[in-house]
């Protein structure tokens, strides 16, 4: 058996307070080592929190550089604690004057292994990010791991994409919204069922102006069904322990990503008209 213990971290950010988000973050992710977690994901811009209607244009001021105390701080953590760490937040780009939301993998010597950038803008997303339009995957002690960022899971590509890179943990860390709570349920339930790899679904928690990030994490496993579920409102920790072995098992009886015909997939390729139809 290839077994790991994953950590999900469902958090309630205080918009703009990154020094009391971070040290709750750090007393969750505490909390989910001293359970086991060699493998844990907190949600989409936990430190500064999400609601880019408030944050505007002091999000620029609240970023970081990659190096930046965020990252320091959760790469001493995660040496400590012998466990890897997710963490998605803002971060400057020097390429660009827009910046990136991010998720940075750091691994459990401490190191940043590497950096995942949402690539799939929601509403006025594009205001302040930029994307990089790649899907890189990260091989650890545990298992080859894939990273999605909230709106990334309304399609179905990113997730074929890591997994046809041999991705067997799926995190798809998230600010989602209580207006799309049964697409959050749905897809990462599809994602998970159409590629045979475990799905981890970190939503974030938050009653904000006009805004309601419900929670509701979530472990997936890869036939699509749910394994446990966070049912409580505000942060929480979930932990469980999954058999990589099971991917494997599961792709002998339903072999779907052996069987595609990516030769006759040219159509997904094509510009669309502003109904998505072929032009």
């Amino acid at each position: 058996m290839r077994q790991v213990t994953l950590g999900l971290i469902q958090m309630e950010s205080f918009l703009g307070d990154k020094e009391r988000n971070l040290a709750l973050a750090i007393q969750l992710v505490r909390d989910a080592a001293s359970q086991g977690a060699k493998l844990i994901c907190l949600p989409e811009m936990f430190v500064t929190g999400y609601h880019l209607d408030s944050l505007g244009d002091s999000l620029y001021s609240l970023s970081e550089e990659l190096n930046g105390p965020t990252i320091a701080a959760l790469g001493k953590l995660a040496k400590k604690i012998n466990a890897y760490i997710i963490a998605p937040l803002a971060i400057k780009n020097p390429d660009h004057g827009l910046l990136l939301n991010v998720a940075v993998l750091i691994d459990d010597c401490g190191e940043v292994q590497g950096v995942y950038s949402k690539n799939h803008l929601f509403g006025d997303d594009d205001k302040y990010f930029t994307t990089s339009g790649e899907y890189p995957v990260f091989k650890t002690k545990y298992g080859t791991i894939g990273i999605m960022i909230c709106c990334d899971n309304n399609y179905p590509e990113p997730a074929r994409i890591l997994a046809l890179q041999g991705a067997e943990i799926i995190f798809t860390t998230a600010a989602w919204r209580l207006q799309e709570a049964d697409l959050w349920r749905l897809y990462n339930c599809c994602r998970a069922a159409e590629n045979n790899v475990f799905v981890a679904g970190i939503n974030a928690f938050g009653r904000l102006e006009g805004l309601f990030l419900f929670g509701h994490s979530m472990l997936v496993n890869p036939r699509g069904q749910i394994l446990e579920e966070v049912n409580e409102d505000g942060s929480s920790v979930l932990v469980r322990t999954i058999d990589l072995d099971e991917i494997a098992a599961i792709r002998q009886h339903s072999p779907g990503l052996k069987d595609r015909h990516p030769q006759e997939y040219g159509a997904l390729c094509q510009p669309v008209d502003l109904n998505g139809i072929l032009r």
